[in-house]
């Protein structure tokens, strides 16, 4: 018999919660839920229904949708996307008629829907829950798209933050909470990430009902000094967990390197720059040598490292100086 189900995998999410279900595990999700935690379709129709603001957004059946959604809304830019997607994988801000005909998407699966471009960078909200409580939550600063990364491969970083920041103006543990009220989710962890606008309003951009990816949890556990692993884990078994602090001890985030294609003729190693100030961990994934294939999504990079500070803007411009003196050179 299984005392304890938990699934971690956003990719497979919806397949794995119908065999949990089918099986009656604890804590496996309904068709609903699972729907809601990975379509950003029926997603943002449930963030509706709750009153929260959401990009507008249509299913594509044909180019000639987008287009005219397009007219309807803002014009261009816009974005379409993989419904189900993640890493920013089938993500595309469209500026033209020409750009969008190029990709050359098969409509016909119902797999694409359009949305309205926002400007504004991402604040994410994670929280562990417990017997559908918020029991700690910790806010992460991504001052780099993670489309942009995806595309260019120049600079993406997340800082994990050690109190709530100003520009914030609105309560994103009590939207959190009536998110998880309203699906009955109980026991697990939630990314909620919104983008701010210039009055410190939030527009919800999407949720996932599972671990971030990366180095999140590393960075959240050294900002607040827990285990956020360990706790998670307490959770998933029914041990009772203390609410968390309000607010952490340092600020820390890390940051992907950038990635060209080719062979590896000159490339900078985690060596040459872990002195830098703040630096505490990492990893350059390429030697000289090595042959590079980049791919469209935001995790694929060259490296990552890991940085603290007092302050976001501490780590961010520590990051900079790590940008400044790694070097990657291809042929």
């Amino acid at each position: 018999m299984v005392d304890y189900f938990y699934n971690d995998s956003e990719y497979n999410q919806e397949v794995i919660q119908k065999f949990a279900s089918l099986l009656k595990l604890p804590g496996a999700l309904n068709e609903y839920q699972a729907s809601c935690v990975r379509d950003k379709a029926t997603m943002k129709d449930m963030l509706q229904k709750l009153g929260y603001r959401t990009m507008s957004y249509q299913e594509l059946s044909s180019i000639d949708d987008a287009l005219k959604f397009a007219e309807k809304h803002e014009g261009f830019p816009f974005i379409v996307k993989w419904r189900k997607g993640l890493s920013s994988k089938e993500v595309y801000m469209i500026e033209s008629k020409g750009q969008l005909e190029s990709l050359r998407l098969d409509y016909s699966t119902g797999r694409f829907i359009v949305e309205t471009y926002c400007p504004y960078l991402i604040w994410s909200f994670d929280s562990l829950v417990q017997d559908g409580k918020v029991v700690g939550t910790f806010i992460t600063w991504l001052p780099y798209t993670n489309l942009s990364f995806a595309e260019k491969k120049e600079k993406f970083a997340q800082i994990t933050v050690a109190e709530n920041p100003n520009n914030i103006r609105f309560d994103g543990v009590k939207t959190t909470q009536n998110i998880i009220s309203e699906l009955g989710l109980k026991n697990g962890y939630i990314e909620i990430e919104f983008f701010v606008d210039l009055q410190g309003q939030p527009i919800v951009c999407e949720f996932a009902w599972r671990t971030p990816g990366d180095h999140m949890l590393s960075n959240q556990s050294i900002a607040f000094g827990v285990d956020v692993c360990s706790l998670l884990v307490d959770i998933m078994v029914g041990r009772k967990i203390q609410q968390l602090p309000l607010n952490g001890k340092w600020c820390v985030g890390d940051m992907f390197l950038p990635l060209t294609n080719g062979v590896v003729t000159k490339i900078s190693s985690y060596k040459e720059i872990s002195d830098l100030d703040g630096v505490i961990d990492g990893n350059v994934t390429y030697k000289v040598g090595d042959v590079i294939e980049s791919r469209r999504q935001y995790t694929s990079c060259a490296g990552w490292v890991q940085i603290t500070g007092q302050t976001a803007d501490e780590v961010l411009s520590r990051m900079l100086k790590v940008y400044d003196r790694f070097e990657i050179v291809t042929v």
